[in-house]
């Protein structure tokens, strides 16, 4: 039997965070970071929430130590709505935050509210979040329902001012969370559509995202792609790419979603050249780019979408065009497939590598 879930209610578009007002008077506890607590946007959600309590010393790759601080100041303000504002780091340790008081019972009882700041987590409707251990710098994928958001709101306007480079990696990570969700072993009728949606959003307004930033239809598709791609992957798994991603954002200071963008490609031929049902898969795909590609050239025209896309980003093709030492990296490989093959979403991967496959997928992109 296979389950599908929709657990968030979705408000998108110009107007959208005009729903924070019902809040107003509620003990809320808004969570973002430094530098998004002092925009013109976040000033307007605080003004429809009233009088809310804010936390913003969120960072970057949240830790679990950050991530107990956030619980402190939580159990203090006893918040009956947490809204977060902010990127995937915002919103996990906000999700992370919440589930932590809802194990000791002090959770807030009308829950999350999620207001992306980037298109690319997907974070606002999903029941993951990633911390990162800073004693061994593996990063820990965490999954629970009672981190799914209650609403999320998806204002373009939150997004207009993220500069090109993070558009780059954000929307990147769109497009593999959507090519993986579409692939992985427990794809569906009902993710295949997201994923299918999600991917032709990618291909035609990315790369106007990230040449006019304030082009809001590109934008408001982006966060739309980016939100369509989380519900197919939320529900039906992953795969390499991430795993793989996930074990060299540990060591290397890298964006996630620029990771996922350099190691796709080879994902893909990878999986690919191992498994009849996603080649085909794969295809189907390719042919929303290259409607004339079928079967293997379909796979192709695939592998050669991203890559140009890629290319028109500025993306690197290889880590140590994004300053990894390749002889640290070679010298890891071991530990670096490890930790790929030791992380949950590897099992979601339509091929199951060996620890050996993942070495060498590695090597293709050091």
């Amino acid at each position: 039997m296979i389950e599908f879930r929709l657990g968030t209610h979705v408000r998108l578009g110009a107007e959208a965070l005009t729903v924070l007002d019902q809040f107003a008077d509620r003990r809320v506890l808004v969570v973002t970071d430094g530098f998004l607590s002092t925009t013109d946007v976040f000033a307007e959600v605080v003004r429809r929430l009233g009088d809310p309590v804010v936390y913003s010393e969120v960072i970057p790759n949240p830790t679990i130590e950050a991530v107990g601080q956030g619980v402190t100041a939580y159990l203090m303000a006893r918040p009956q709505v947490v809204v977060a504002y902010g990127g995937g780091s915002v919103i996990d340790t906000a999700k992370a935050m919440h589930k932590a008081a809802l194990d000791v019972g002090m959770g807030a009882e009308q829950g999350l509210v999620a207001i992306p700041t980037t298109s690319g987590s997907g974070s606002e409707v999903t029941s993951y979040a990633v911390i990162t251990d800073e004693k061994t710098h593996a990063k820990i994928p965490i999954v629970s329902p009672d981190m799914v958001a209650r609403l999320a709101i998806l204002d373009p306007k939150a997004v207009r001012s993220v500069p090109p480079k993070i558009t780059a990696d954000s929307g990147m990570d769109v497009l593999t969370h959507a090519v993986e969700a579409y692939v992985a072993r427990l794809a569906c009728d009902f993710s295949d559509a997201f994923a299918e949606k999600a991917v032709q959003l990618v291909f035609a307004n990315l790369e106007r995202c990230f040449t006019n930033g304030d082009d809001m239809d590109a934008r408001s598709h982006m966060h739309n792609a980016s939100c369509m791609a989380a519900m197919a992957f939320d529900n039906v798994g992953l795969g390499i790419t991430h795993s793989l991603a996930h074990a060299l954002g540990g060591r290397y200071p890298i964006a996630h979603g620029r990771l996922n963008a350099i190691l796709l490609p080879h994902v893909i031929r990878y999986n690919a050249a191992h498994g009849e049902p996603a080649a085909a898969r794969y295809a189907r795909l390719g042919g929303l780019i290259s409607p004339a590609a079928h079967g293997r050239a379909g796979v192709q025209a695939l592998v050669g979408g991203v890559e140009r896309l890629n290319q028109k980003l500025g993306i690197a093709t290889r880590l140590r065009e994004e300053g990894v030492d390749a002889s640290d990296a070679n010298a890891n490989l071991d530990g670096l497939a490890a930790s790929a093959m030791n992380d949950g979403i590897t099992a979601s991967n339509p091929v199951q590598p060996s620890r050996d496959d993942l070495k060498a997928i590695l090597r293709q992109v050091i």
